[in-house]
């Protein structure tokens, strides 16, 4: 086994984590930086030294993938142990006890099923392993895991070669912005209805032939009902797609993997079922359909088709917009284990526009860049993104624009009397508002695009 130079550093930082007395650290590599043989590569040298492992996963397509990355690397496993965690949560007694428990996709720690092994095993070592360390709904880890260690990105995986690079496009197919939440989350039975539509069916499939024509893609649905109108759709249209999800019999499931592999299957359309861990190098595309407000689940997904190939450039067609409320996938996170996860800068926050979309070819790419890196068509600046354009040219300067904000004195009785964004940020500040509420205020004037 040989390990990459990052991986090499990682296992470094982890090592000094437990000599200065951490228990759970929690190990941040981006999706596809190969978590797996990271941790295949630590499972043994602690076999080595005599201890017991326990390497626990939640899927059983993640515990068949697990179990053959040992097996590639010829690793013993006497005393190593790749468990699904609901099982052995229910039957604690009949597994050797472990010194060393490593969690796969850790995010899902909270879980009952995995404090239950947690707190059976006070002994024993934890390693949680994951690219997102949030919650789906947001929250920190802090419970669970005391120590934060961060590998490297998907932007620097991306850089240096490790995954593939990709190209962004966002094609409207409905106007979700009237969707409501349940538990933090969009509904996504009002979502299904929405997209449960031929009109939006017909340009998903038009847009994937005229993007993606022929790429092996996984194709994430708002509800089982969605998901299997769309391979239906797609069908119809000639193009080979095939539903599953969690209620299709494991052999069934096993077989429609193995013919996607091979080429067999073009699109695979499910709701969460290849959210997680699904390593497959031949997906070249991704198409959102899965509105979501966790960026966990949106980067974990828009990832999939990141895996590098020789040549390879991944596609990603997000017809909900995830794109807008998480940024893009490889943007830089400051992940945390103490405080609600943060979205990136970059995101639209504070009003500024941050990520454009071409009007031409719907490609996505940073508000910097002025003409599109895709199809090269120029942005035509219109009078009220000029207002914008000027507000993130003095946010660049922070120190001048608190000077600025100093000068401004209004007189203003409602926010009805500010006329423009910088004048809102002085009234919010006077009145003690936070910057959420600039935000909306500035959306609600026009201000804002």
């Amino acid at each position: 086994m040989q390990l990459r130079d990052y991986q090499e550093t990682l296992i470094k930082k982890i090592r000094d984590s437990y000599q200065r007395g951490s228990r759970s650290p929690c190990i941040v590599l981006g999706c596809g930086g190969g978590k797996t043989v990271l941790f295949a590569f630590m499972a043994e040298q602690s076999q080595k030294k005599g201890k017991t492992v326990w390497f626990a996963v939640h899927r059983k397509e993640l515990l068949d993938q697990t179990v053959a990355t040992f097996d590639a690397f010829n690793i013993d496993r006497t005393n190593i142990h790749i468990v699904m965690i609901g099982t052995v949560s229910r039957n604690l007694e009949k597994y050797p006890k472990p010194d060393f428990i490593i969690f796969d996709e850790c995010h899902f720690s909270a879980a009952r099923t995995w404090q239950r092994i947690i707190e059976a095993f006070p002994d024993a070592k934890i390693a949680g392993l994951t690219a997102t360390p949030s919650r789906l709904d947001g929250k920190p880890l802090g419970e669970t895991y005391d120590d934060l260690i961060l590998g490297e990105s998907v932007r620097s995986l991306i850089d240096r070669g490790y995954l593939a690079p990709y190209k962004y496009y966002a094609p409207s197919v409905a106007d979700l912005s009237a969707l409501k939440k349940k538990r933090g989350e969009f509904d996504q039975s009002q979502a299904e209805e929405l997209l449960s539509q031929k009109a939006v069916f017909g340009d998903v499939i038009k847009h994937y032939s005229d993007i993606a024509a022929g790429k092996q893609t996984i194709c994430y649905c708002s509800t089982i009902k969605h998901s299997e109108m769309m391979a239906e759709e797609f069908n119809a249209a000639g193009i080979h797609a095939v539903h599953f999800d969690g209620n299709t019999p494991k052999r069934e499931r096993d077989r429609i993997i193995s013919r996607f592999r091979k080429g067999e299957i073009t699109v695979l359309c499910n709701v969460d079922l290849i959210s997680v861990g699904f390593d497959c190098p031949d997906v070249d595309c991704c198409i959102l359909l899965r509105p979501t407000d966790s960026t966990a689940l949106y980067i974990q997904q828009a990832c999939r088709a990141l895996r590098y190939r020789e040549g390879k450039t991944a596609v990603i067609l997000d017809h909900v917009n995830n794109f807008e409320r998480h940024g893009l996938p490889d943007d830089e996170h400051e992940w945390t284990l103490g405080e609600k996860f943060k979205k990136p800068k970059n995101v639209q926050e504070d009003g500024m526009f941050r990520i454009r979309q071409c009007e031409q070819c719907f490609a996505v790419y940073p508000t910097e860049e002025r003409v599109c890196p895709n199809c090269g068509h120029e942005l035509q600046v219109q009078p009220k993104e000029m207002e914008n354009i000027k507000e993130i040219e003095l946010e660049e300067i922070k120190r001048e624009k608190e000077e600025q904000k100093k000068l401004i004195v209004l007189d203003y009785s409602s926010p009805d009397d500010c006329r423009n964004m910088e004048e809102l940020a002085a009234y919010a500040e006077r009145q003690g508002y936070k910057k959420g509420w600039i935000y909306h205020q500035g959306k609600a004037r026009g201000f804002i695009r």
